[in-house]
């Protein structure tokens, strides 16, 4: 299945060819968010708000093809 994947702020620096943050990402079957994460090495103890199609979910949610996967780190403003 092929998803696209955003990584935001300090995580782009996982993403080695991106276009502002984004890639298209083949992953395999009943994969989930935490495969995405083990795959790309983004660190486990990270906080990180999730969306899958801008509906915040978890690290165990499963990805469908045609998802966008976006990932953000804590972010904190004033």
């Amino acid at each position: 299945m092929k998803i696209t994947l955003k990584l935001f702020a300090t995580l782009r620096e996982h993403l080695k060819d991106h276009h502002n943050g984004a890639s298209e990402v083949t992953l395999h079957d009943k994969a989930t968010v935490q495969d995405v994460f083990a795959a790309f090495k983004i660190p486990e103890d990270i906080p990180k708000i999730i969306l899958i199609n801008g509906v915040q979910k978890s690290a165990a949610d499963s990805l469908h093809d045609g998802d966008t996967l976006s990932v953000f780190p804590p972010i904190a403003g004033g």
